[in-house]
């Protein structure tokens, strides 16, 4: 984990039972015989989510309702320290696809003091975002949330004439088609001794997969990047397989005047990158 992840040690979970008793049904003993969340329950994560934002985040409302994606914090706040590296001066960020959960202008805003545009094209996930950020005062005037109309743009329709971003993040959506995501949800747990958890943390259909999957997102994403050259310092996204860089790196050769930067990221035993490029000296 970056070395300013809060979560880099263990949680303290008796603790955050004293903050949430409703988190001691999810503990039991891992392999290791120490006292652990059952992580592949979705209610288990929202619970240590929702403590773990209004203790360390001071939050006062959190929830994501069921069939969208619970997020794993210690991952997504990996992302945004490291956002916070490559651009150190930042200010204004736009958080592509920011889902219902809207973590990451959370947690740019309340770790950097960035204020955060985050757009999203699942109308359903738009409303909760919003009465995520209506009901937290600390959230109120960081984040602003704009609805993406056409589900195969990413800036057009978002991204106001004459406005700048310092930078963007993305959490792309991974998958072809549901079924994809559910086989590999499957297959992640069965490795963990789990039968039945398939897609544990939840996920709307925006938030899990699009047409052609994350590497036609990439190169859509890519390509639209270049019309908004001079309105984003830097270009970010995830990338779950290493595999796919060299296709991105290929979309951006195309590109004149495009600087590339690969981020390493890794939690455990997951690892991913971010791949960013800007058009700027």
């Amino acid at each position: 984990m970056h070395p300013r992840n809060r979560y880099r040690d263990k949680h303290d979970f008796p603790a955050l039972c004293k903050l949430e008793p409703r988190l001691e049904a999810f503990l039991a003993p891992n392999p290791a015989g120490k006292l652990s969340l059952d992580f592949t329950r979705r209610e288990a994560l929202l619970l240590l989510n929702r403590t773990l934002l209004m203790r360390d985040y001071g939050l006062q409302h959190w929830d994501v309702p069921a069939g969208h994606l619970v997020p794993p914090l210690p991952g997504r706040l990996d992302y945004v320290h490291t956002l916070a590296d490559l651009v150190p001066h930042a200010r204004r960020v736009l958080d592509v696809g920011t889902g219902a959960s809207v973590i990451y202008p959370i947690l740019a805003v309340r770790e950097y003091d960035w204020t955060v545009v985050g757009s999203e094209v699942n109308p359903e996930s738009l409303r909760v975002a919003q009465a995520i950020v209506k009901f937290n005062p600390v959230l109120r005037g960081r984040v602003q949330l704009r609805q993406q109309t056409d589900p195969v743009r990413l800036f057009t329709g978002v991204v106001e004439p004459g406005e700048y971003f310092d930078a963007t993040l993305c959490n792309p959506p991974f998958y072809a088609d549901r079924s994809s995501a559910e086989r590999a949800g499957r297959k992640k747990w069965e490795k963990l001794g789990r039968q039945d958890a398939g897609l544990s943390f939840g996920g709307a259909d925006s938030e899990l997969w699009t047409p052609g999957g994350e590497l036609a997102f990439l190169r859509r994403m890519i390509r639209e990047s270049d019309a908004y050259r001079t309105q984003v310092g830097w270009f970010t996204t995830l990338v779950s397989k290493k595999g796919y860089l060299d296709s991105a790196r290929h979309e951006l050769d195309r590109l004149e005047g495009a600087r590339v930067r690969v981020m390493p990221m890794a939690q455990g035993n997951k690892k991913s990158r971010i791949l960013a490029w800007t058009f700027g000296e």
